[in-house]
């Protein structure tokens, strides 16, 4: 990979990371305040809903903060731009997009296919009686992966964006 392409990529990293550690600074101030604060206008059930979200959001920055830090590390280590899985390049528009990245495309888009069948699985947990009602549904009557604009009245698949 050229060096200005790396530093570039380099700069992105940082500039996301010490954004992501602004954020999470403030979301732990923001959960502390809740919890050191009786608020009257808030129930309890909602405040208790509110310190959760805020609680998911902050380790999802922590989360994200660790993947921006292995990536660092791969620019020092000379892996930054290869591919886990499969160990080919991942294309530099994928990086400047999503710098933190450890997957190509189609290893990305492979391991969300995994993911999304392996949800599946809990079906079987789950009971018949819960998924009678959704053997009705097909793909006519299906949202999934259509995208509506709020001032067009069709829809469109996703993909074909």
């Amino acid at each position: 990979m050229k060096e200005n392409i790396l530093k570039k990529l380099k700069s992105l990293l940082l500039n996301r990371r010490r954004e992501m550690l602004e954020q999470v600074a403030h979301l732990e101030f923001e959960r502390d305040e809740l919890g050191q604060h009786f608020i009257e206008s808030i129930d309890s059930a909602q405040k208790e809903n509110l310190v959760q979200l805020i609680h998911k959001l902050d380790e999802r920055g922590k989360e994200e903060i660790e993947e921006i830090e292995l990536a660092l590390i791969k620019m020092k280590s000379d892996s930054y731009g290869k591919c886990e899985l499969c160990g080919k390049s991942i294309s530099i528009k994928r990086l400047k997009v999503l710098p933190a990245t450890r997957l190509c495309r189609n290893c990305a888009q492979k391991f969300e296919e995994d993911q999304t069948l392996r949800k599946h699985h809990l079906d079987e947990i789950i009971g018949d009686e819960l998924l009678d009602e959704y053997r009705s549904l097909n793909d006519e009557n299906s949202s999934i992966g259509r995208v509506k604009l709020p001032d067009d009245k069709s829809l469109f698949d996703i993909e074909e964006v």
